[in-house]
C-alpha cells in the first residue's frame, strides 16, 4: 500500500527485523536522498514511531511539491548559502493548508494534452486555496505540524551544510543568517488552531445515537448493512469492544487471542511495535501504555462465540492469533478495513451521526466513565488516576480534557440552568 500524489509517494517497507520503515519516493520511484538520510539520522535514530516518520515524510512530500511548483532548486540554493525568501515562506504557509487529496489532482484527468509531469503554476494553486471548499483544507493544527516538519528539515539541511570543512567565513555567516531567518519566519506563520474554540470539536455520541447504533448492528436486524455471518458477528463484537473499553483502533486490531484470559476475565492491551509476526505492512499499534483491562461476562461470551463459531471458519485465521480477522480468507483485519466498517454503517443508516468512527466511541466511553464517577462521587484525583490507567495515559497526563467535552458541556449547562433558576426565585422572593 502506497500513498501520495502523482509525482511523489510515501511507501513503507518491512525490514527483516519486522521494523516498518516509511520512505519518500521521488518522481522516478527512487527514495529521495536528503529526505531518506534525514528520516534515518534524525527520526529513526531517535526511536520515533513508524507513524510519526510517515507523517513527517508526508509533510516533506508536500514541501517537494511546493519546490517543484515554484521551480526552486534547493540544492543549488544551499550551495549559495540561501534557502527561501520571505514571500516564498508566505506561499508555503498557504500551501500547507491544502489537503494532499486536492493537491493530487491539479490536472484535468480527461485531457490528453497534459502529461503526468505537467507542472501547474503557483498562481493557480493560490486561486485554488482561495476558492477551495472547506473539506479540501486541513485543520490548522495539521498545517502547523506540516510547517514544523518542514522547518526542522530545512534547519537540518542548513546545519549539515555548515558542518562541512573548508567553507569561507562569509558563506558561514550568510548561511547561518538565512537559517535563522527562515526558521523564524516559518514559526511566525504557524496556525494557532484556536480560532474555532471548543465549538465543533469531537464529542462522544448522545444516548439516542447509541441506542440507534446498537439497534442497527444486531446480526438479525433488518437494517444490518453487512453480508455473511462472520462479518455481522465480527462487526458487532468490534463495536462492543470499542464502546465498552474505549480502545484506539491500533489497540483493538493488535489484540491477540492469547492476550485474553477467559478465566480471569481480562485482556492485556500491549504495544508491540515492529512485530515481525504481524503480516500487515502498516501495523496497527498501541500509542499508549500497556495495561490489563477487565472484561464483563457478556463481552467475554460474545468474544468466545465469535472465536469458536465464526473466526474458526476463516482458513487463514489458523496462521495467527489476532482476534479480529478479514472475511477475505482470514488475515488480520487492517485499519482501512476497520474504517470501511463504519463507512458502510453510515451509508446504510444515514440517520446515524456523520462523524461516527472508531475514535468517537473512545470519546463516548470517557463520557460514560465521567457519569459513573459522578454517580459514585469518586474524588477528582482518584477519577483522574483511574481514567489514565484504563486509557493508557500517564497519571500526570491532561489528555482527558480532549475526551470529556460532552460531559463537561452538559455539566456546565446544568450548573448554569440551576443558577438561573435559583436567581429567578430569589428575584421573585425580593418582590
Amino acid at each position: 500500500m502506497e500513498s501520495g500524489t502523482r509525482n511523489y509517494k510515501v511507501k513503507t517497507v518491512v525490514l527483516v527485523s519486522g521494523e516498518r520503515l516509511p520512505m519518500l519516493l521521488g518522481t522516478d520511484g527512487s527514495p529521495l536522498f536528503e529526505a531518506t538520510v534525514y528520516s534515518l539520522v534524525e527520526l529513526r535514530a531517535r526511536n520515533r514511531a513508524a507513524n510519526t516518520i510517515d507523517a513527517c515524510l508526508r509533510s516533506l512530500m508536500l514541501f517537494y511539491m511546493f519546490l517543484d511548483l515554484r521551480n526552486i532548486d534547493l540544492p543549488k540554493r544551499l550551495k549559495n548559502g540561501s534557502l527561501l525568501s520571505l514571500s516564498e515562506v508566505e506561499d508555503l504557509a498557504s500551501f500547507s493548508r491544502l489537503s494532499l487529496e486536492s493537491l493530487s489532482r491539479p490536472y484535468d484527468e480527461n485531457s490528453n494534452d497534459l502529461q503526468p509531469t505537467t507542472v501547474v503554476s503557483m498562481e493557480k494553486h493560490r486561486m485554488r486555496l482561495v476558492s477551495a471548499k472547506k473539506n479540501e483544507e486541513v485543520l490548522p493544527s495539521t498545517a502547523a505540524n506540516r510547517l514544523r516538519s518542514i522547518r526542522d528539515f530545512l534547519n537540518w539541511l542548513s546545519l549539515d551544510r555548515l558542518s562541512r570543512h573548508g567553507l569561507p567565513d562569509s558563506f558561514r555567516s550568510r548561511m547561518e543568517a538565512t537559517r535563522q531567518t527562515v526558521c523564524s519566519a516559518i514559526d511566525a506563520r504557524l496556525p494557532s488552531g484556536k480560532e474555532h474554540g471548543p465549538l465543533g470539536k469531537r464529542e462522544g455520541l448522545d444516548p439516542a445515537a447509541i441506542r440507534r447504533m446498537f439497534q442497527v448492528i444486531e446480526p438479525h436486524s433488518e437494517d444490518n448493512p453487512w453480508d455473511g455471518s462472520h462479518s455481522k458477528h465480527r462487526n458487532v463484537l468490534i463495536i462492543h469492544w470499542l464502546y465498552s473499553l474505549g480502545l484506539r483502533r491500533g489497540e483493538l486490531l493488535g489484540v491477540r487471542i492469547s492476550d485474553i484470559d477467559f478465566q480471569k476475565g481480562t485482556v492485556i492491551v500491549a504495544r508491540r511495535a515492529d512485530d515481525p509476526n504481524d503480516p500487515r505492512r502498516y501495523q496497527p499499534n498501541a500509542k499508549t501504555r500497556a495495561r490489563e483491562i477487565p472484561l464483563s461476562s457478556g463481552l467475554l461470551d460474545m468474544t468466545r462465540n465469535y472465536i469458536l463459531q465464526h473466526r474458526a471458519t476463516m482458513p487463514g485465521a489458523r496462521k495467527h492469533d489476532f482476534l479480529f480477522v478479514s472475511t477475505n480468507g482470514g488475515p488480520p483485519l487492517s485499519i482501512p478495513s476497520l474504517n470501511k466498517i463504519f463507512n458502510v454503517l453510515k451509508a446504510k443508516c444515514p440517520d446515524l451521526p456523520k462523524n461516527l468512527c472508531p475514535h468517537i466511541l473512545r470519546h463516548t466511553w470517557n463520557d460514560r466513565f465521567s457519569e459513573e464517577m459522578d454517580k459514585n462521587q469518586v474524588p477528582e484525583e482518584t477519577e483522574k488516576k483511574t481514567r489514565s490507567y484504563l486509557m493508557g495515559w500517564s497519571e500526570t497526563s491532561n489528555t482527558a480534557t480532549t475526551y470529556t467535552r460532552r460531559h463537561i458541556r452538559k455539566r456546565a449547562q446544568n450548573v448554569s440552568l440551576a443558577m438561573q433558576k435559583r436567581m429567578t426565585e430569589e428575584d421573585h422572593y425580593e418582590e
